[in-house]
């Protein structure tokens, strides 16, 4: 992350995206990234760290895994679920 988000500010402010907005949409997609198969650090961790096989841990983690992917989707989509606050409280 602290590589490849100050890679991407430039561009960002550039294309007009709002910084709260990436910033929540970038730690979402690398939440997701941590804990899907079968590259997911968090898998590795916390098997090593409850000595629970691997497979089990990644049967429990799929319902996370989807519902952070529709989460994304939504979010996506919908930007105005992220700013709704931001805005009400006068951040522009």
């Amino acid at each position: 992350m602290l590589v490849f988000v100050p890679l991407l500010m430039p561009s960002v402010r550039a294309l007009g995206i709002d910084v709260t907005y990436f910033g929540i949409v970038v730690t979402l997609n690398f939440m997701i990234g941590l804990i899907t198969p079968p590259y997911g650090l968090l898998l590795f961790v916390m098997s090593s760290l409850t000595r629970v096989p691997l497979m089990d841990i990644i049967r429990e983690v799929w319902p996370f895994v989807l519902t952070l992917g529709v989460l994304l989707l939504l979010l996506t989509v919908y930007p105005q679920i992220i700013l709704a606050l931001p805005h009400a409280f006068g951040y522009k």
